[in-house]
């Protein structure tokens, strides 16, 4: 019988370093030639909850203490009805055994105690985590596929694009919160989009940035920069994209969610936004080698964009969800 997970309230050295042996592991046979998690960014990954989020975790060991799986539960303060997103990985010389199905129990009965309306997890496209899922209850809510963009290898007609002019719009950029003047803006561009598509980020998935704020990145070590483009003559926000500036030099920059407001659509302002980010990136932050997004599959017009900014395909994930209220 598979060890009963044990919670974790504030991690311990011990626990930081059994947690980033089981992220090595299931990445090293998951995800292979991919950069493997530092033990700084577990560290991050484990302690950075705040005030918009709080999370939940439980480690699990073998009777002599190798530890053989890690369960996180992301709590989102900010919904009203909150899906939580669990982050749940087993070793792999120890799948198969129970110790996953056990740990899912746990994390689900904990997400219905505290309220949420359902979980989401994601698991790579194709692989058993998707029979896993589904068979105990979830179902698939979104296709994605993670990209990646080498920052030399950036088209030198993309550094090139944030100059051509867009009559009746403007660029402005920020890191960390929103300038005062563009708070109230930026707020309600995000909240006029927050059913439609982000993007980049998708709508179903968890981690993807939807609750990423300045401060939760701050928290982490990292920095949140934004691109917006305000039209004429007033200012307001009409689209925006977001990226998070990493810890260290040898992770990627994550992209997050990219958007433009319906009533301005089809002026190119998604590739106006996303090419002077790259270029404000290149230019202010020369050690950021590379960047990472996800995409939905379903969203090509994004797809299309990045391509023409240079990204090329990682892997393809699957997002579950399962329902805890009828």
């Amino acid at each position: 019988m598979p060890p009963n997970p044990s919670p974790l309230g504030a991690p311990s050295a011990d626990d930081l370093s059994a947690w980033h042996r089981v992220w090595t592991a299931a990445s090293s046979h998951d995800r292979p030639g991919e950069p493997l998690p530092s033990p700084a960014s577990v560290r991050r990954a484990l302690t950075a909850a705040g005030e918009d989020s709080r999370q939940l975790l439980w480690l699990v060991r073998r009777p002599g203490g190798d530890p053989t799986a890690t369960a996180a539960l992301r709590l989102p303060a900010s919904d009203r009805v909150p899906t939580a997103g669990l982050d749940l990985v087993v070793h792999p010389a120890h799948r198969r055994m129970g110790t996953g199905s056990r740990l899912l129990a746990t994390a689900t009965e904990a997400a219905a105690a505290e309220g949420c309306a359902g979980v989401t997890a994601e698991v790579p496209a194709g692989a058993p985590g998707e029979d896993f899922l589904a068979t105990r209850g979830f179902v698939p809510v979104q296709r994605l596929t993670w990209q990646r963009l080498a920052l030399c290898e950036v088209p030198e007609r993309v550094v090139k694009l944030p100059d051509v002019p867009h009559p009746g719009y403007r660029l402005s950029v920020w890191e960390g919160p929103p300038p005062p003047a563009l708070a109230a803006g930026f707020a309600a561009a995000r909240g006029t989009l927050g059913g439609g598509p982000r993007g980049d980020a998708g709508r179903h998935a968890p981690h993807l940035g939807e609750h990423d704020t300045a401060e939760a990145a701050a928290r982490r070590g990292e920095r949140l920069l934004t691109v917006a483009a305000l039209a004429d003559p007033d200012g307001a926000v009409a689209g925006y994209t977001r990226l998070v500036l990493p810890a260290e030099a040898a992770e990627p920059a994550r992209q997050l969610d990219t958007a433009v407001l319906p009533g301005h659509r089809g002026n190119g302002l998604g590739l106006w936004l996303k090419a002077a980010m790259l270029r404000r990136v290149r230019g202010d932050h020369p050690a950021v080698a590379e960047i990472t997004t996800g995409t939905a599959d379903d969203n090509r017009h994004m797809h299309a964009l990045n391509a023409a900014l240079g990204y090329r395909p990682l892997r393809r994930t699957v997002a579950y969800r399962l329902a805890l209220r009828r």
